[in-house]
């Protein structure tokens, strides 16, 4: 049995999905847009939290920008399953004003940041 090489072994991603997701989901509660933004790839796609698509980092700090100066908005995420090494599903609660909405969030994870995340409100 031979030893792994450099050419020969797996590259280990600089964050795995879980842990992307986790990052994003800390500077959402610490109202942290830079560090939230970080967390999505440049060209990163939202859907479902918007009337249209929010298409880009730009497009996700105008987003969230309004909406992360609210002092009392959290995200608590109640359970997580992943799906191969990249698909991370969330069962969250999104609490603003003492007011809490379910939310089935999908995160499309690759090279460490979120390239597509979809969400289903209830």
């Amino acid at each position: 049995m031979s030893t792994p090489t450099a050419s020969t072994a797996t590259a280990i991603p600089a964050l795995s999905a879980l842990e992307t997701v986790s990052a994003q989901v800390a500077a959402f509660n610490a109202h942290d847009l830079e560090a939230f933004v970080a967390t999505y790839a440049e060209d990163a796609v939202v859907v479902g939290v918007a009337a249209e698509p929010i298409v880009g980092r730009d497009a996700l700090r105008a987003f969230y920008g309004e909406r992360l100066t609210h002092p009392d908005l959290r995200c608590e995420i109640d359970a997580t399953t992943l799906f191969g090494d990249r698909w991370v599903v969330a069962r969250e609660s999104v609490i603003r004003d003492g007011v809490a909405t379910e939310t089935i969030a999908t995160f499309d994870v690759r090279d460490g940041v979120i390239r597509r995340a979809s969400m289903l409100k209830g």
